[in-house]
């Protein structure tokens, strides 16, 4: 954002981000004109097609998202032709210095660009993670699936800790996961986010009441709890990067790992979206005015009887910058808004790929000093440290899934410190 222009963008930016808040915080009421009653149970409203009949042009939406399209820096892919299924992008085969950052860790095994909100549980069903379903935990579908709210009905916290093979349905993301079967008010059906809320440790915003806590639910760093495997948000210190560090210091987590090449102990880390949006050192402009994700990831639409709804086709807002970037930037045009955009992103996708490989080739030189005998204890204690701090900087804001755009320089600070500590560590093993 240009300095010059920022003052008069920002006004107009808070302004249409408190005007879209305050519509989309409201119960859908559109649809075919038939009143929502609510439904007679939970097996009902799970099914997200029982709730076309309501809210039509909302669950076209839902149903677009089985055909995302691909941008330069994201997006699903294309279908090789009409009626087939978005492909895959393997991640393991783009960037080959991840089997190495990953390696002893399930993610060097399966790794693919996300897709739709459609293909969620599909995605998690044909993982190559963990093949195993009764090896594999139910927590594994807890971000995947409308059935959490049942089966949180019947079993409590109980079924986190079940075999994935007991507890794995048909039903995909869907409308109970954001809205009360009872009356459709937007509402979080996660109770592992009411837990994540209670430790108050947000700086920058206030999260209670936001429409996004829907959005919070799942686009977060998590791991499992060790008694219940429960899904746990690393937030009891803070949500940036250092803190959720220091997080992972206090305690070991289910995504730790003791790395084979280096014997240091390092942690996956999983979606920080919403941390990255909302929180850090360096703030975000768009999340300081008050926009949330749903302003440019649900933007306002017109069904074909001239009625304004929300958008549920989540994907880009850079395939539809006319109805959200457009209403602070026009002065842009659609061309240059995706232009910027991009710039932002190119340089965060750029550095975070030079860091990876930089971390991967840290990684086995210090393998090729601890299998040859050339480093003594202390010093390879020292490199483990400094391998476990650089790897969990780095992912970060590799696996945070706008390329930056969320928050750019937040982006930038955090692959900084990573790449700092990357210099330090080879500083270290020329020296011995």
């Amino acid at each position: 954002m240009r300095k010059e222009n920022g003052f008069v963008i920002l006004l107009i930016a808070l302004c249409l981000g408190l005007a879209t808040m305050a519509a989309v915080s409201s119960s859908p009421t559109n649809g075919d004109k038939e009143s929502f009653e609510g439904f007679d149970s939970l097996d009902e409203a799970t099914v997200t097609e029982n709730w076309k009949r309501y809210f039509p042009a909302q669950y076209d939406g839902w149903m677009r998202t089985s055909e995302m399209q691909e941008t330069t820096y994201g997006g699903g892919g294309k279908a090789e032709a009409e009626g087939m299924d978005v492909e895959k992008i393997n991640y393991l085969e783009m960037y080959p210095f991840l089997k190495v950052n990953y390696d002893g860790f399930a993610f060097s095994k399966g790794y693919y660009r996300s897709r739709g909100h459609y293909y969620a549980l599909t995605d998690i069903a044909d993982t190559e993670r963990l093949p195993d379903w009764d090896k594999r935990p139910a927590t594994c579908i807890g971000c995947k699936t409308t059935d959490v709210s049942k089966l949180d009905a019947i079993h409590g916290d109980d079924w986190y800790s079940m075999p994935f093979s007991k507890v794995m349905g048909s039903n995909t993301i869907g409308c109970l996961d954001c809205h009360a079967p009872d009356d459709a008010t937007v509402r979080h059906a996660r109770t592992w986010l009411d837990e994540g809320l209670a430790h108050g440790t947000f700086a920058n915003i206030e999260p209670e009441g936001r429409t996004d806590l829907v959005c919070a639910q799942c686009h977060t760093n998590y791991h499992f709890s060790a008694d219940t495997r429960k899904v746990e948000l690393a937030w009891t210190t803070g949500l940036t990067a250092e803190a959720q560090l220091e997080h992972y210091d206090a305690a070991r987590r289910s995504d730790e790992w003791v790395h084979p090449r280096t014997g240091a102990l390092v942690a996956k880390i999983q979606h920080p979206e919403y941390e990255l949006y909302h929180e850090g050192q360096e703030v975000n402009v768009h999340s300081m005015l008050g926009l949330q994700c749903t302003d440019c990831h649900m933007p306002k639409a017109t069904d074909a009887d001239g009625e304004k709804y929300t958008e549920h086709h989540w994907t880009s807002p850079l395939t539809h910058v006319e109805s959200t970037c457009m209403g602070c930037h026009s002065n842009w045009g659609t061309d240059g808004v995706v232009a910027r955009a991009e710039g932002v992103q190119g340089r965060v996708y750029e550095k975070q790929n030079r860091i990876g490989r930089e971390l991967a080739e840290f990684i086995d030189a210090v393998a090729a000093k601890r299998d040859n005998g050339g480093v003594d204890e202390v010093t390879l204690t020292r490199l483990q440290k400094i391998h476990r701090e650089a790897q969990f900087y780095w992912d970060f804001i590799w696996v945070e899934n706008s390329n930056g755009f969320h928050n750019w320089g937040e982006a930038h600070r955090v692959l900084d410190k990573a790449e700092t500590l990357i210099n330090e560590g080879m500083e270290v093993l020329d020296s011995v």
